[in-house]
């Protein structure tokens, strides 16, 4: 299947001169994982804010308020052609540990392929990675968080480890973990929370799926789609 019949064309743009707390919010209103730039000269790619922009905007302490998205985004991003195959822009995405890709056709960009996107024509097609377990994909070297950890240092911690997720330890004990994203983080830069003062705690996901080792990638990626 081509990047074309995978990709959102209902793709989100932002101006450059936005600040990143507008920006932030305005993805949150809009339930966007990131939003395309125009570029800088014609000619040249579109540039790029995501989720983990405002993760690590919040872990260098930027004034969201004042601060230009242009400026907190990634310029000129790596971009995938309408006719490329998915295998390619997965292959494009892992080598590059992004999950977006804007697609351009000549001097236009005419959509955006994220890695859910992948995965869900994956889940529903003949994926023929479907009956692997889980326990041979997962990543074992995952971060962890304490509940009572300030927002900015958690940012700074996700953004040493170049992760977009950690694991909250639980409340009590035998409770199952819990989980802060750089989704969180996007809504925390979008309401103007003070990430001195917040904790890891006031931001959790709720309603969390789990899974189990045993689990096929294909029930994984059903759940996660």
């Amino acid at each position: 299947m081509q990047v074309a019949e995978a990709m959102s064309t209902d793709f989100f743009a932002l101006r450059p001169e936005e600040t990143v707390a507008d920006a932030a919010r305005s993805m949150v209103e809009a339930w966007v994982g990131s939003a395309v730039l125009e570029p800088d000269r014609p000619g040249s790619p579109p540039g790029i804010f995501t989720e983990r922009d405002a993760v690590k905007a919040v872990a260098a302490g930027v004034d969201a308020q004042s601060a230009r998205v242009a400026d907190h985004s990634t310029p000129e991003a790596t971009v995938a052609a309408p006719d490329w195959s998915l295998e390619e822009a997965a292959r494009a995405m892992t080598e590059g540990d992004f999950r977006h890709l804007p697609v351009v056709e000549g001097d236009r960009t005419v959509g955006v392929l994220s890695m859910r996107d992948v995965v869900s024509v994956w889940t529903s097609g003949g994926w023929h990675h479907r009956k692997m377990q889980i326990r041979e994909a997962m990543s074992r070297d995952f971060l962890e968080l304490d509940r009572t950890d300030g927002l900015r240092d958690a940012a700074r911690l996700m953004v040493e480890r170049n992760v977009g997720a950690a694991i909250v330890a639980p409340p009590k004990p035998r409770a199952h973990p819990e989980i802060v994203t750089s989704r969180d983080f996007l809504e925390l830069v979008g309401a103007g929370g003070d990430p001195e003062r917040e904790r890891v705690s006031d931001h959790v996901s709720g309603g969390m799926t789990f899974s189990a080792p045993d689990w096929s990638l294909k029930q994984a990626a059903e759940a996660m789609s």
